[in-house]
């Protein structure tokens, strides 16, 4: 699944000029930088030690520190797809969390976002001599703290690359958290995905948008009263599922009754990844 929109509106900057960078970043180092140029990869046998301390003054083959690799290994992509959703995910939640934090505290909650990653990947990955790239983890750090500053915002999500539903942050993001845990826990090797890079990125993101953001920025924010404003996927609106909760006009729901409206909207996400997954072609 792939989440390819929004409909939050930035309130405090006119555009989100450092979210474009890097997204150019990326992709420039992509085009520049071949794939057989590993040496700016993240090495968790590199990076961590016997004695589990960060290899800051070890070089690795074109003498690059391993605390070096937290940061160029963000900028590395192992093919076109993986580049793509990174780059379109960061899209989708990174205008708003720059909104929130300002240009600059965000280009430096990306590169910590994306370093936590790297050593949460280090200490506890399956695969220490599997170099690690991409922009997983500070991507991942970006939707934690979208995680807590929006999760009422609608989400407009592709399920299986097919099906368009809408819902809130908070049952998308939450659900990948708890999906990327049970997959690092579950120490799958086999798929070849920085699994507890994920992790570790949704963890530093949660933590780093508390004192980060500005301080007129609340957490856990509602969602916006006019979705029109941003005027995003207006035209396909109509061909979208939409899971988000709604309360009775005119009244406001009970905490029983938020719990029952989330768990059912996230129910309904669940059969439909079922449904897609096993049943479309």
């Amino acid at each position: 699944m792939l989440a390819i929109g929004d409909d939050n509106p930035l309130r405090h900057v006119r555009g989100a000029y450092v979210n474009h960078a890097l997204i150019a970043a990326c992709v420039i180092a992509f085009l520049l930088v071949p794939e057989t140029a590993i040496e700016y990869a993240l090495l968790p046998a590199q990076l961590v030690g016997d004695l589990g301390g960060v290899g800051a003054v070890a070089p690795g083959p074109a003498g690059v520190p391993g605390w070096a690799t937290l940061v160029t290994y963000t900028f590395l992509h192992a093919g076109l797809l993986h580049l793509a959703g990174n780059m379109i995910t960061l899209w989708v939640f990174g205008d708003n969390v720059e909104d929130a934090l300002g240009h600059w505290r965000y280009a430096l909650f990306f590169l910590l976002a994306g370093a936590a990653g790297g050593l949460a990947e280090a200490y506890f990955t399956g695969n220490p001599d599997v170099p690690v790239v991409g922009a997983s983890g500070a991507v991942s750090g970006v939707m934690g703290a979208y995680l807590m500053l929006h999760p009422r915002a609608k989400i407009f999500v592709l399920v299986g690359y097919r099906i368009p539903v809408a819902l809130p942050a908070g049952i998308f993001v939450g659900f990948l958290i708890a999906l990327n845990l049970a997959m690092a826990l579950s120490g799958d090797t086999g798929a070849m995905v920085a699994w507890w890079a994920h992790v570790g990125g949704f963890a530093a993101g949660m933590i780093l948008v508390v004192p980060l953001r500005h301080r007129d920025v609340a957490l856990f924010q509602p969602a916006h009263d006019v979705p029109e404003r941003t005027k995003r996927f207006a035209f396909a609106r109509r061909f979208v599922i939409d899971l988000t909760p709604k309360a009775p006009a005119g009244m406001r729901r009970s905490l029983t009754g938020r719990v029952a409206a989330v768990v059912k909207a996230l129910a309904f996400f669940v059969v439909i990844m079922l449904v897609v997954e096993l049943f479309v072609p």
